[in-house]
């Protein structure tokens, strides 16, 4: 019989969730020990990523002020693949909008955010700013150096991990408690989310209400080997230090809260970087850029309406 453990902690700023199923051993809890192993490495992620530590490998990278920093190996990945989404969104998902987070206030974990500024209710009018056309097409401001682990960035460029380091932190994690022994494992942190080794007995997953957590969900997915995400904008919403609303979903074209017309989007993709700078870039591009975005990287996804009402892009 397949042994089963998980655990609920805190880490990169939100709820997570790891499940471990293995084959029996007589390696004691086996399960509950790769759950720990799990923990460990978000954190370990986490304490290399957050753009909110100083000194983390994102702060540096974004103090250096155009020079040179040594990075991590997950790093550098972590680099490649946001960099990669950038290009092959068109600019609707943009990693480097950490400057625009910072001046809208979101220049600390969004705990300290909500002690200092008000949070807004949903449909409050956002930041008021033109964006016209297409995001711009410009060259990537990173300049990244795998084998030397060593990355630089424009100057005057932030890199924000936010709308892809949790689902890639999840894609790293559960590899490396299948390498470890799970026969499957589900790392889920704060519904960016990666399922591996579910043919057998596939993984359902049910997506939360946006309007209100409490409610039954909206959508329950079964999955087996595959990454999901979900975006809404009504998430993470303050008010700047001048009084004005924001939320976490920047415009890639005018550096300020999106004005999108849904309260989430739901993606599944292979990976779950994938799925999770898809919900992003669904969001921005609008349903008929979303629908080819979506079927270039080979996923899918759904949309909850301000209605309520639920549709598939």
């Amino acid at each position: 019989m397949t042994a089963r453990a998980e655990q609920r902690f805190r880490a990169m700023g939100t709820d997570c969730h790891i499940v471990v199923r293995t084959a029996p051993t007589g390696d004691g809890d086996r399960a509950g020990q790769l759950v720990e192993r799990g923990i460990e490495r978000v954190r370990a992620l986490e304490a290399r990523w957050s753009r909110f530590l100083p000194d983390s490998d994102t702060s540096r990278l974004n103090d250096a002020d155009g020079a040179e920093v040594g990075i991590d190996e997950t790093t550098a990945e972590l680099l490649r693949v946001a960099d990669a989404a950038r290009s092959d969104t068109l600019g609707w998902f943009d990693p480097y909008q950490g400057r625009a987070m910072v001046e809208l206030g979101y220049d600390r974990p969004f705990e300290e955010v909500r002690e200092r500024i008000d949070v807004v209710p949903a449909g409050t009018a956002t930041v008021d700013r033109p964006a016209i056309g297409e995001p711009l097409r410009t060259r990537s401001p990173l300049r990244l150096d795998p084998a030397r682990r060593r990355a630089a960035l424009d100057a005057g460029v932030s890199f924000d991990p936010g709308g892809i380091g949790k689902g890639q932190a999840a894609d790293v994690v559960s590899a490396e408690l299948l390498a470890l022994g799970a026969e499957a494992a589900l790392v889920n942190l704060g519904g960016d989310l990666r399922v591996r080794g579910g043919e057998e007995a596939p993984w359902r997953i049910d997506v939360r209400n946006p309007f209100d957590e409490t409610l039954e969900p909206v959508l329950q997915v079964g999955l087996s080997d595959a990454g999901l995400a979900t975006s809404s904008p009504f998430k993470r919403r303050w008010r700047t230090t001048d009084g004005r609303a924001a939320h976490h979903i920047i415009d890639p074209r005018n550096g300020a809260p999106a004005t999108i017309a849904l309260a989430a989007v739901t993606v599944v993709a292979p990976a779950a970087a994938t799925a999770e700078m898809l919900t992003t870039a669904v969001a921005l591009a609008g349903p008929v850029h979303g629908a080819a975005l979506l079927s270039r990287h080979r996923a899918r996804a759904w949309v909850v309406m301000l209605d309520g009402r639920i549709a598939p892009v």
